[in-house]
């Protein structure tokens, strides 16, 4: 009897963020695919019913972790825009989310040193979610504030290797200033938040 299309996508889910990890982890090269199936707990053969490739998978599993960040929930009406960037960025430049303590860390960061040796469909989805990105911090940012492109530019790009440069830092200490820095750049980039 076949599966039904929700087993069938929770199971491509739990690929997907099982993979997102390793890859996050250890790389492209760094796994092969018996260990990214193994990780989840499954076969081999169930990796050819959802992907084609390895490099499909990559690119698949960035795409799913970014569609599961905070950024890219939707912001509570409740919330004004400014105090819900904040939060994003509270959030983002937080010793947790260097460990990869959050349920999904974001792949541009995580991702950031890897990504330059892929191939162009993989680096098209990783732009694809860096101009999303860009697009929602913007949206927020000019409900409040005159921000403009370069801005929320100089804004991504600081936090995104604010976190990269993190993780690979020594000490909590150094990794706390090198955060409470962007912190404070990036919250005047964005009105004063």
């Amino acid at each position: 009897m076949p599966y039904t299309k929700d087993h069938k996508n929770k199971t491509r889910e739990k690929i997907l963020e099982s993979s997102f990890k390793l890859f996050a982890l250890k790389g492209f090269e760094g796994v092969t695919v018996n260990e990214l199936m193994k990780n989840c707990g499954l076969t081999r053969g169930a990796f050819y019913a959802h992907f084609s490739s390895k490099a499909e998978l990559y690119s698949e599993s960035l795409k799913f972790a970014a569609s599961g960040t905070k950024l890219a929930s939707f912001k509570p009406e409740d919330i004004p825009s400014k105090k819900w960037l904040a939060l994003l960025l509270d959030e983002y430049l937080s010793l947790e989310h260097v460990r990869g303590e959050h349920t999904i860390t974001c792949p541009l960061a995580f991702l950031a040193t890897d990504i330059n040796m892929q191939d162009d469909e993989i680096k098209s989805a990783y732009s694809d979610v860096y101009y999303g990105m860009n697009s929602t911090i913007m949206k927020y940012a000019t409900s409040y504030t005159d921000c403009d492109q370069h801005d929320i530019l100089s804004v991504t790009t600081m936090i995104i290797g604010a976190v990269a440069i993190a993780r690979t830092l020594p000490d909590q200490e150094s990794i706390m200033a090198l955060l409470t820095a962007c912190r404070r750049e990036a919250g005047l980039k964005l009105g004063g938040i």
